[in-house]
């Protein structure tokens, strides 16, 4: 199944972000107590009580959340030194040296953080933030509605973008033929999981004539191609959506994995063809943890 299509999606990804207020000092926070609901969770979890990478990277996670950010900075850059190519590690330190108030090195790690994984939200929802804590809001906008590009469903950035006043979340109809031709393809995604695929192919085709320059339309049809073993078709619908919209990153990355897969819904080197993997998140900083600036 390919990622965010026929409606198939993965729980939030959180990583070390901004807490919500005035604009924060360099130094580091004084209050070192840590909530024990947090510390119970994380033993629940087994994230607590044995060496190992993860429970460093959730000790680290824990001085964030604690307000220790100078110690949670040091932690990360130390983990991201062991794992230069884990997008998630940097995207936490990045998150930790905004905290501090170190803005360009931030925006460095946050660089490579979308290099390596571009459908990361939480990396352009961090990157909104410096932004506007330098008063670029233009550039804050266009990071917000990024986050929300990748992740529709991640509420920091879309409350942010309301409070900037940066118009509807990408992806939202503009016309009442995207509205209708919107409303066919969540009834196609209906019915592809039903297995009436023939059904949902005609009403992605009725869609794709009332709005064809709609790129939803197209992830819709590709996803339903894929589940009816046409691979050739799930192609040609995705590249139709990149004409449209070239610089996404989500259909860039299945169309790489489909043209990777031989028919049959196979990837090369084994192992079928499924939705990106939710990357390594820090758990113990729940959804509601990343916070917009107020």
């Amino acid at each position: 199944m390919l990622e965010e299509a026929v409606d198939v999606t993965a729980g939030p990804r959180t990583v070390a972000s901004y807490e919500t207020g005035e604009r924060v000092a360099a130094e580091e926070k004084t209050d070192a107590a840590v909530d024990p609901a947090v510390l119970a969770r994380l033993r629940s979890l087994g994230y607590l009580g044995a060496q190992s990478p993860k429970g460093d990277q959730n000790l680290a996670a824990v001085a964030f959340e604690a307000g220790r950010y100078a110690e949670a900075a040091k932690a990360y850059e130390e983990l991201v030194r062991q794992n230069p190519d884990d997008g998630a590690l940097r995207a936490s330190f990045a998150g930790a040296l905004g905290a501090l108030g170190r803005y360009d090195e931030a925006l460095e790690q946050l660089v490579a953080a979308i290099r390596l994984e571009p459908l990361n939200a939480e990396a352009y929802h961090n990157r909104a933030t410096i932004f506007e804590r330098q008063g670029k809001r233009e550039a804050a906008v266009a990071e917000y509605r990024t986050a929300l590009r990748y992740n529709p469903q991640y509420e920091p950035a879309r409350q942010a973008l309301q409070r900037l006043g940066g118009g509807a979340p990408p992806g939202t109809p503009r016309t009442d033929a995207e509205r209708l031709a919107a409303t066919m393809a969540e009834r196609a995604s209906q019915a592809a999981r039903r297995g009436d695929y023939q059904g949902a192919v005609k009403m992605l085709d009725e869609a794709a004539r009332l709005a064809p320059r709609f790129a939803l339309v197209y992830q819709y049809r590709s996803n339903v191609a894929y589940l009816m073993g046409d691979r050739e078709g799930a192609i040609a619908a995705l590249k139709k959506a990149l004409e449209l919209e070239p610089d996404n990153a989500l259909f860039q990355t299945n169309l790489r994995r489909l043209e990777r897969a031989p028919q049959g819904g196979q990837e090369a080197g084994g192992g079928a063809l499924r939705p990106l993997k939710s990357l390594p998140l820090l758990p113990l900083l729940p959804p509601e943890s990343s916070k917009a600036v107020q």
